[in-house]
């Protein structure tokens, strides 16, 4: 037997995490965030968390899909903490979003986000579930945010796209200058700027719920 198979065999890291995937999604999400995406490689990160190589391939099957993974976990709890995922949310409601959702806290999830973007950008084939999930979904679901709040449909997909650009650049400034002052006000005038868009909009407006950032 190769040594490796007999770590394996006597080694219950393994053991540990066989049927409790959404542990080991956890403890890999705050390495990956504590360390970012430079460097990472699968071997140091499974001994990092207390599994073996072999358990991180069974339960994830490649970096690319790791960091996915990660992402969407990530996301998914970004919104929770802003009191955000599933709840009834209008276009006037985005000067809240970004409030809760851009605290000092909460800031690393985005600067993990950003290096995988433009990990993504060199690497669209491996990266595709990601490009999937943080671009092509959120675009969705901010045209029907907007269509929701009046936007004629044939203008949506511009105005979606306007407003998740402007946030997420909005997003990256602040990670790059940490001026929240500056950022804070230039997000402001965008809402204004958005809000006389609206007022041009008159369909009736239904619900929706906010996407994740």
């Amino acid at each position: 037997m190769s040594a490796e198979h007999s770590a394996d065999r006597v080694d219950g890291r393994r053991v540990r995490y066989q049927n409790r995937r959404p542990e080991l999604l956890d403890a890999v999400a705050g390495y990956v965030l504590a360390h970012g995406l430079a460097g990472l490689a699968m071997r140091p990160l499974a001994e990092a968390v207390g599994v073996s190589h072999g358990t991180l391939l069974h339960h994830f099957g490649s970096k690319e899909n790791l960091v996915t993974e990660v992402i969407g976990l990530l996301r998914h709890q970004l919104a929770d903490a802003a009191g955000l995922a599933g709840a009834p949310a209008r276009l006037a409601d985005l000067a809240a979003w970004w409030r809760s959702t851009t605290t000092a806290e909460r800031l690393p999830v985005y600067r993990l986000l950003f290096e995988v973007f433009a990990q993504a950008t060199r690497e669209p084939k491996s990266y595709g579930r990601f490009l999937q999930q943080v671009v092509h979904d959120s675009l969705t679901l901010m045209k029907q945010l907007v269509i929701a709040d009046g936007c004629p449909r044939e203008n949506a997909p511009a105005i979606a796209t306007m407003i998740v650009a402007q946030a997420r650049g909005l997003q990256l400034a602040l990670l790059a200058t940490d001026d929240r002052d500056r950022i804070d006000r230039a997000f402001v005038v965008f809402i204004g700027l958005l809000d006389h868009l609206r007022q041009s909009w008159h369909t009736t407006p239904d619900h929706v719920a906010f996407p994740s950032p």
